[in-house]
């Protein structure tokens, strides 16, 4: 048996399981020092000893390597060992349960190192040969033969495992059923096989074995040689079930053969996802975000003149509320492929709000151009109605333009004056474009915004008495939002939407369960998701009164992050909109430096400190900056620290 053991190069022990799922050694057939590097302490259990040099990231397979044998389960389990002379060993473990009569669980198995398997292909192909091996324990087979001069092999030992490979019978002492379950065709190699270790030739094979359980399985079958005295040679074999080896070769033949063609599939699948993540589902146009990103790109670029259109759909809720979303979506698809029908080459389209379109237009050299690419995208939508099923709709555009860099050189300025431009065409009757902005916004109007504010407040108000937040976090809110607009040089309307939607921010949280709002504690997950609704409920809301509906966008989008894992549309940087950007930070100091129930008061440094490590990552660094510079606190962090 020793002699077959040399074949492995292997860690042969026995020993025992306790209840508590222990190793308690007893015997080994070779010496472990190779395994852990030096001797063990002479005066230390070996058990004990071997389970303490096991890395602690590992302990809990091998716990459960231990807890199959207690189950009376042959096991194997791969770990990590950390040697005496500091090298750290991958070895595979393999044992075979026995019961005793007495209750005890004893094991019989193998520790092999595996550390340098993957070094070159063939010490993988060997090593697994090896490590698949083992009597019994590891379903492979071990034999001693003598071979005669003349040819004939005689069997002298047989350990356990041959059942396995034959399908279910045990190998007859003179190995016929063995022969007789050779596959026809591997016949003439498997007898080469033979006949070179009756010479006293070391050699190898794999053949094909038909077993009684009518299964074919691989099996690599390798003997060494010894000569002795007498003339014949003494062959120590071991026979591995390498069918899944096999199999898996055949898979990587055919996945070699296929690579290119995986490869471009991998490609094409990498570039679709990357569109999808940047496409409106329901229109296939470019979403906001990526519509944002392109934009802030292109105008990074310093280009010499660039357009940009807003085009937004006229009386689109009187279709909505006649015909059902399901029309009013089949519209908005419809005058997607109509205004891409007029892209030329460079243009980006992308849907920017819910009927409301973005058109990027970066051959549009002047406002002559604009105007006429404008006209272009007006009549096409308005050349023909659109059909669904027997509904026809005579659908109508409004556009408003800005030209960069006439009317701003980044994005949210040429948005804002777009936005306006927008209004303006509204205003004119709708079905027209308009690159003058109009001169007031419905919040903006003299008669208008006193009503605008007076419903803001009352609605913050009513939100405080609910949700337990003093009425003065909406004013605070609404005041730093306002002077952070005005010291961001933003025009007047937007101004007064910072501080309209600083009092409306929390309005959604109306339709959020009390037992939510004032619970002590930290929110579970399931109420951390009913608390983030009332971003969208509180611009629906808004959203539905005329002389706050223009705030909505603000109130939905103040809990996004300038990083883009915010809420609800995770949109990112420029792609939110500049209102509620401001809000963000100003509610967020707000709320650091005010006392509630559950959190202290932070110090004014303290809050800046947690804006400025918070910036571009939650907050926009621009608006961080205006609201310490408001607040005069824009150099304390930098006195602090001298």
């Amino acid at each position: 048996m020793a002699r077959i053991l040399d074949l492995f190069e292997e860690y042969v022990y026995a020993g025992a399981i306790t209840p508590d799922g222990r190793y308690v050694h007893l015997a080994s057939m070779s010496t472990i020092e190779g395994l852990i590097g030096g001797s063990a302490p002479p005066d230390v259990d070996a058990g004990r000893f071997w389970e303490s040099r096991i890395a602690p990231a590992d302990w809990a397979q091998y716990a459960a390597f231990n807890r199959s044998l207690l189950d009376g389960e042959d096991a194997e389990v791969t770990y990590r060992v950390a040697g005496l002379d500091g090298a750290t060993r991958v070895l595979r473990d393999r044992a075979r349960p026995r019961r005793l009569a007495d209750g005890t669980v004893r094991v019989e198995g193998m520790i092999s190192d595996i550390t340098a398997r993957e070094e070159t292909a063939a010490r993988l192909d060997e090593a697994s040969d090896r490590f698949t091996s083992l009597l019994d324990v590891v379903g492979a087979h071990v034999y001693l033969a003598l071979g005669h001069p003349d040819g004939h092999m005689q069997e002298l030992f047989q350990g356990p495992g041959g059942d396995r490979l034959l399908g279910g019978a045990e190998p007859d002492p003179e190995m016929t059923n063995w022969d007789a379950a050779v596959h026809a065709d591997d016949r003439p190699a498997y007898d080469a096989f033979n006949r070179a270790l009756a010479r006293g030739e070391d050699s190898e094979v794999t053949y094909r074995l038909i077993g009684a359980d009518g299964v074919t399985r691989w099996v690599h079958d390798r003997g060494a040689c010894r000569p002795r005295p007498d003339g014949t040679f003494e062959v120590s074999g071991i026979v591995s079930d390498v069918t899944e080896r096999r199999r898996l070769e055949d898979e990587l033949r055919r996945s070699m053969r296929d690579m290119k063609i995986a490869h471009r599939e991998l490609e094409r699948a990498r570039a679709d996802a990357e569109v999808r993540a940047g496409t409106d589902e329901l229109t296939g146009t470019f979403n906001r975000r990526h519509f944002a990103q392109i934009a802030t790109e292109t105008l990074a670029t310093g280009a010499p003149v660039c357009g940009l259109l807003l085009l937004d759909a006229d009386h689109f809720k009187q279709i909505n509320d006649a015909y059902g979303h399901a029309v009013g979506d089949a519209v908005l698809i419809d005058l997607a492929h109509r205004l891409s029908a007029g892209l030329e080459p460079g243009d980006v389209l992308a849907r920017w709000g819910g009927e409301e379109f973005a058109i990027l237009l970066p051959g549009a050299c002047s406002a002559e151009q604009l105007v006429h690419r404008a006209e272009r995208f007006r009549l096409a939508v308005n050349d023909s109605p659109i059909v669904r099923d027997d509904v026809h709709l005579d659908l109508t555009i409004s556009v408003g333009g800005a030209l960069a860099p006439n009317h701003g050189a980044t994005l949210d300025a040429l948005l804002e004056r777009a936005d306006s431009c927008l209004y303006e065409a509204k205003h004119r009757g709708r079905n027209c474009v308009s690159l003058r902005p109009g001169k007031t916004r419905s919040a903006d109007a003299p008669d208008a915004a006193p009503n605008a504010v007076e419903l803001a407040r009352a609605l913050a108000f009513t939100c405080s008495l609910r949700d337990g937040i003093p009425q003065e976090h909406a004013e605070e809110v609404a005041r730093l939002a306002g002077l952070t607009a005005e010291r961001l040089a933003l025009p007047g309307r937007v101004v007064q939407r910072c501080r309209l939607a600083g009092w409306l921010h929390d309005v959604g949280k109306l339709a959020v369960p009390e037992q939510i709002l004032n619970k002590p504690g930290a929110l579970d997950d399931a109420e951390s998701d009913v608390m983030r609704t009332h971003s969208a409920v509180g611009a629906d809301i808004v959203h539905r009164i005329p002389a706050l509906r223009q705030v909505a966008p603000a109130v939905r989008h103040h809990h996004e992050r300038y990083g883009g894992d915010g809420y609800p549309d995770r949109l990112a940087g420029q792609a939110i909109p500049i209102e509620a950007r401001i809000i963000a930070a100003a509610d967020a100091y707000a709320t650091m430096t005010a006392d509630r129930p559950y959190s202290p008061a932070r110090t004014p440094q303290e809050a800046t400190a947690e804006l400025r490590r918070s910036a571009r990552t939650h907050f926009d660094p621009a608006v961080v900056d205006a609201l310490l510079a408001v607040l005069g606190l824009d150099d304390q962090v930098e006195l602090d620290a001298a």
